[in-house]
Protein backbone atom coordinates (compact mmCIF):
# COMPACT_ATOMS: atom_id res chain seq x y z
CA UNK A 1 0.00 0.00 0.00
CA UNK A 2 1.25 3.46 -0.85
CA UNK A 3 1.95 5.76 1.60
CA UNK A 4 0.86 9.33 1.48
CA UNK A 5 3.31 12.29 2.60
CA UNK A 6 1.69 15.69 3.00
CA UNK A 7 3.70 18.53 3.68
CA UNK A 8 1.72 21.95 3.68
CA UNK A 9 -0.46 21.12 6.95
CA UNK A 10 -3.14 22.23 5.25
CA UNK A 11 -4.54 19.23 3.69
CA UNK A 12 -6.06 16.73 5.10
CA UNK A 13 -7.06 13.13 4.15
CA UNK A 14 -9.07 10.54 5.73
CA UNK A 15 -10.19 6.84 4.07
CA UNK A 16 -14.40 5.95 4.47
CA UNK A 17 -13.69 2.20 3.09
CA UNK A 18 -13.35 2.76 -0.89
CA UNK A 19 -13.23 6.40 -0.32
CA UNK A 20 -10.85 8.91 -0.21
CA UNK A 21 -11.77 12.78 1.62
CA UNK A 22 -9.22 14.97 0.73
CA UNK A 23 -10.17 18.29 2.51
CA UNK A 24 -8.44 21.43 2.55
CA UNK A 25 -7.96 22.48 5.88
CA UNK A 26 -6.75 26.32 6.27
CA UNK A 27 -9.55 28.00 7.43
CA UNK A 28 -8.25 30.96 9.18
CA UNK A 29 -7.18 32.18 4.93
CA UNK A 30 -10.52 31.00 3.60
CA UNK A 31 -8.54 27.74 2.17
CA UNK A 32 -6.60 29.83 0.32
CA UNK A 33 -4.05 27.97 -1.72
CA UNK A 34 -0.87 28.02 -1.65
CA UNK A 35 1.72 26.44 -3.82
CA UNK A 36 2.82 23.75 -1.60
CA UNK A 37 -1.08 22.96 -0.79
CA UNK A 38 -1.50 22.84 -4.40
CA UNK A 39 2.08 20.17 -4.06
CA UNK A 40 0.05 17.95 -1.78
CA UNK A 41 -3.21 18.30 -3.62
CA UNK A 42 -1.38 16.71 -5.82
CA UNK A 43 0.06 14.38 -4.21
CA UNK A 44 -3.65 12.82 -2.76
CA UNK A 45 -4.69 12.41 -6.42
CA UNK A 46 -1.58 10.66 -6.88
CA UNK A 47 -1.76 8.38 -4.36
CA UNK A 48 -5.38 7.97 -5.23
CA UNK A 49 -5.05 7.36 -8.75
CA UNK A 50 -2.41 4.09 -7.68
CA UNK A 51 -4.63 2.79 -5.41
CA UNK A 52 -6.22 0.00 -6.40
CA UNK A 53 -8.96 -0.22 -3.50
CA UNK A 54 -9.69 3.36 -3.60
CA UNK A 55 -12.27 3.72 -6.10
CA UNK A 56 -13.75 7.62 -5.71
CA UNK A 57 -12.73 10.83 -4.90
CA UNK A 58 -14.44 13.54 -2.58
CA UNK A 59 -12.65 17.22 -2.31
CA UNK A 60 -14.41 19.60 0.37
CA UNK A 61 -13.18 21.78 2.51
CA UNK A 62 -13.00 22.90 6.42
CA UNK A 63 -14.18 26.56 7.64
CA UNK A 64 -16.85 29.56 6.43
CA UNK A 65 -14.99 28.66 2.85
CA UNK A 66 -14.66 26.23 -0.22
CA UNK A 67 -11.62 28.30 -1.12
CA UNK A 68 -10.85 32.30 -1.59
CA UNK A 69 -8.86 30.70 -4.38
CA UNK A 70 -4.93 30.96 -4.83
CA UNK A 71 -3.33 32.35 -2.17
CA UNK A 72 -2.07 36.35 -3.26
CA UNK A 73 0.86 36.35 -1.06
CA UNK A 74 2.55 33.69 -3.08
CA UNK A 75 1.32 35.58 -6.99
CA UNK A 76 3.46 38.61 -5.46
CA UNK A 77 6.86 36.07 -4.44
CA UNK A 78 6.43 34.29 -7.98
CA UNK A 79 9.41 33.69 -9.53
CA UNK A 80 8.79 35.07 -13.17
CA UNK A 81 11.33 32.99 -15.15
CA UNK A 82 9.32 29.97 -13.70
CA UNK A 83 6.05 31.23 -15.60
CA UNK A 84 7.71 31.75 -19.02
CA UNK A 85 6.24 30.30 -22.15
CA UNK A 86 3.31 29.14 -20.38
CA UNK A 87 4.97 26.54 -17.98
CA UNK A 88 2.62 25.15 -15.84
CA UNK A 89 1.83 26.00 -12.22
CA UNK A 90 1.20 23.48 -9.26
CA UNK A 91 -2.33 24.75 -10.04
CA UNK A 92 -2.15 23.81 -13.41
CA UNK A 93 -0.43 20.28 -12.98
CA UNK A 94 -3.04 19.44 -10.23
CA UNK A 95 -5.50 20.19 -13.02
CA UNK A 96 -4.03 17.97 -15.36
CA UNK A 97 -3.74 15.32 -12.94
CA UNK A 98 -7.84 15.27 -12.15
CA UNK A 99 -8.19 15.78 -16.31
CA UNK A 100 -6.38 12.04 -16.98
CA UNK A 101 -7.95 10.34 -13.86
CA UNK A 102 -10.09 7.17 -14.61
CA UNK A 103 -11.90 7.43 -10.92
CA UNK A 104 -14.86 9.53 -10.34
CA UNK A 105 -14.08 12.67 -8.54
CA UNK A 106 -16.65 14.21 -6.09
CA UNK A 107 -16.39 17.87 -4.96
CA UNK A 108 -18.67 19.24 -1.98
CA UNK A 109 -18.70 23.54 -1.85
CA UNK A 110 -19.93 25.93 0.54
CA UNK A 111 -19.46 29.53 0.59
CA UNK A 112 -17.22 31.14 -1.75
CA UNK A 113 -15.25 29.37 -4.27
CA UNK A 114 -13.31 31.83 -5.74
CA UNK A 115 -10.85 31.80 -8.78
CA UNK A 116 -9.80 28.09 -8.64
CA UNK A 117 -12.53 27.41 -6.52
CA UNK A 118 -15.09 27.34 -9.64
CA UNK A 119 -12.56 26.47 -12.25
CA UNK A 120 -11.42 23.01 -10.45
CA UNK A 121 -15.10 21.90 -10.55
CA UNK A 122 -14.54 21.75 -14.20
CA UNK A 123 -12.79 19.15 -13.92
CA UNK A 124 -14.67 17.00 -11.14
CA UNK A 125 -17.42 14.55 -11.75
CA UNK A 126 -20.11 15.25 -9.37
CA UNK A 127 -20.30 18.43 -7.48
CA UNK A 128 -22.61 19.40 -4.25
CA UNK A 129 -23.26 23.04 -3.23
CA UNK A 130 -24.81 23.74 -0.42
CA UNK A 131 -27.08 26.76 -0.09
CA UNK A 132 -24.10 29.12 1.04
CA UNK A 133 -22.05 28.46 -1.93
CA UNK A 134 -21.27 31.55 -4.31
CA UNK A 135 -19.22 30.57 -7.28
CA UNK A 136 -16.69 33.79 -8.55
CA UNK A 137 -13.68 33.30 -11.19
CA UNK A 138 -12.59 36.63 -9.95
CA UNK A 139 -9.80 36.79 -12.95
CA UNK A 140 -11.19 39.80 -14.61
CA UNK A 141 -11.03 41.74 -11.58
CA UNK A 142 -7.32 40.57 -10.59
CA UNK A 143 -6.36 42.05 -14.12
CA UNK A 144 -5.82 38.13 -14.82
CA UNK A 145 -7.15 36.01 -18.05
CA UNK A 146 -8.72 32.71 -17.18
CA UNK A 147 -7.00 29.14 -16.71
CA UNK A 148 -7.51 25.85 -16.06
CA UNK A 149 -9.50 25.31 -19.76
CA UNK A 150 -12.52 27.69 -17.91
CA UNK A 151 -12.52 29.82 -21.55
CA UNK A 152 -13.03 26.81 -23.04
CA UNK A 153 -15.16 24.34 -21.05
CA UNK A 154 -17.50 27.65 -19.31
CA UNK A 155 -19.20 28.44 -22.71
CA UNK A 156 -20.01 24.73 -23.50
CA UNK A 157 -21.23 24.00 -19.85
CA UNK A 158 -23.30 26.68 -19.32
CA UNK A 159 -23.49 28.43 -22.14
CA UNK A 160 -22.07 31.72 -23.76
CA UNK A 161 -24.13 34.53 -22.12
CA UNK A 162 -23.08 32.77 -18.35
CA UNK A 163 -19.58 31.76 -18.85
CA UNK A 164 -18.98 35.23 -19.44
CA UNK A 165 -20.96 36.64 -16.68
CA UNK A 166 -17.93 34.92 -15.01
CA UNK A 167 -15.00 35.72 -17.16
CA UNK A 168 -15.99 39.38 -18.33
CA UNK A 169 -18.59 40.54 -16.32
CA UNK A 170 -17.14 39.21 -12.50
CA UNK A 171 -20.14 38.12 -11.20
CA UNK A 172 -21.04 35.55 -8.99
CA UNK A 173 -23.08 32.65 -9.20
CA UNK A 174 -25.69 31.62 -6.31
CA UNK A 175 -25.92 27.76 -5.83
CA UNK A 176 -29.66 27.51 -7.27
CA UNK A 177 -28.00 29.70 -10.64
CA UNK A 178 -25.30 27.04 -10.37
CA UNK A 179 -27.66 24.42 -10.39
CA UNK A 180 -30.11 25.87 -12.92
CA UNK A 181 -26.92 25.97 -15.90
CA UNK A 182 -25.39 22.44 -15.01
CA UNK A 183 -22.32 23.99 -13.15
CA UNK A 184 -23.39 21.77 -10.21
CA UNK A 185 -25.68 18.23 -10.12
CA UNK A 186 -26.89 18.81 -6.42
CA UNK A 187 -27.58 21.55 -3.95
CA UNK A 188 -28.89 20.95 -0.26
CA UNK A 189 -28.53 22.69 3.30
CA UNK A 190 -25.25 23.35 4.54
CA UNK A 191 -25.65 21.67 7.38
CA UNK A 192 -26.34 18.02 5.40
CA UNK A 193 -23.58 18.85 2.89
CA UNK A 194 -20.63 16.59 4.59
CA UNK A 195 -23.04 13.63 4.91
CA UNK A 196 -24.35 14.33 1.43
CA UNK A 197 -21.44 14.40 0.06
CA UNK A 198 -19.82 11.16 1.73
CA UNK A 199 -23.52 9.11 0.79
CA UNK A 200 -22.54 10.14 -2.66
CA UNK A 201 -19.22 9.32 -2.58
CA UNK A 202 -19.80 6.02 -0.83
CA UNK A 203 -22.47 5.40 -3.92
CA UNK A 204 -19.53 6.22 -6.78
CA UNK A 205 -17.04 4.23 -4.39
CA UNK A 206 -19.27 1.10 -4.28
CA UNK A 207 -20.08 1.11 -8.66
CA UNK A 208 -18.18 -1.52 -10.51
CA UNK A 209 -14.66 -0.18 -11.10
CA UNK A 210 -13.68 -0.74 -14.45
CA UNK A 211 -17.20 0.16 -15.86
CA UNK A 212 -16.90 3.34 -13.86
CA UNK A 213 -13.09 3.51 -15.86
CA UNK A 214 -14.85 2.79 -19.25
CA UNK A 215 -17.73 5.33 -18.24
CA UNK A 216 -15.06 7.90 -17.54
CA UNK A 217 -13.27 7.28 -20.65
CA UNK A 218 -15.90 7.28 -23.21
CA UNK A 219 -17.84 10.75 -21.63
CA UNK A 220 -14.28 12.65 -21.61
CA UNK A 221 -14.70 14.13 -24.41
CA UNK A 222 -11.79 17.28 -25.77
CA UNK A 223 -9.12 16.44 -23.27
CA UNK A 224 -6.81 17.35 -26.03
CA UNK A 225 -8.23 20.02 -26.55
CA UNK A 226 -8.65 21.75 -22.79
CA UNK A 227 -5.31 20.90 -22.55
CA UNK A 228 -3.79 22.73 -25.36
CA UNK A 229 -6.47 25.74 -24.11
CA UNK A 230 -4.51 25.09 -20.78
CA UNK A 231 -1.05 25.61 -22.79
CA UNK A 232 -2.83 28.94 -24.25
CA UNK A 233 -4.31 30.10 -21.05
CA UNK A 234 -1.15 29.57 -19.00
CA UNK A 235 1.25 31.87 -21.70
CA UNK A 236 -1.25 34.62 -20.99
CA UNK A 237 -1.71 34.21 -17.40
CA UNK A 238 1.82 34.35 -16.70
CA UNK A 239 2.56 37.47 -18.89
CA UNK A 240 -0.55 39.12 -16.80
CA UNK A 241 0.50 37.97 -13.46
CA UNK A 242 3.65 39.80 -13.61
CA UNK A 243 2.28 42.77 -15.94
CA UNK A 244 2.74 46.19 -13.71
CA UNK A 245 -1.70 46.53 -14.01
CA UNK A 246 -2.05 43.59 -11.98
CA UNK A 247 0.91 43.78 -9.57
CA UNK A 248 -1.09 47.00 -8.22
CA UNK A 249 -3.93 45.30 -8.41
CA UNK A 250 -2.44 42.64 -5.96
CA UNK A 251 -0.65 45.29 -3.81
CA UNK A 252 -3.77 47.29 -3.22
CA UNK A 253 -5.69 44.02 -2.30
CA UNK A 254 -3.29 43.12 0.42
CA UNK A 255 -2.53 46.64 1.72
CA UNK A 256 -6.53 46.64 1.66
CA UNK A 257 -6.39 43.52 3.87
Amino acid sequence: MNSLDLKSGFVAVTEHGALLEVTLDRPDKLNALSTEMYLDLGRAVDHFRDRDDLHALLIDANGRAFTAGNDIGDFLNADPEARRNGELSAAMQLVHRLLELDKPVLAAVHGNATGIGTTLLLHCDLVIAADSARFYTAFINLGLVPEAGSSLILPGLVGRQNANRLLLAGDSLSADEALRMGLVAYRCGDDELREKALELGGKLAAKPPQAMRYTKQLTRHGADAIREQIKKESVLFGERMFSDETRAIFDKFLNKK
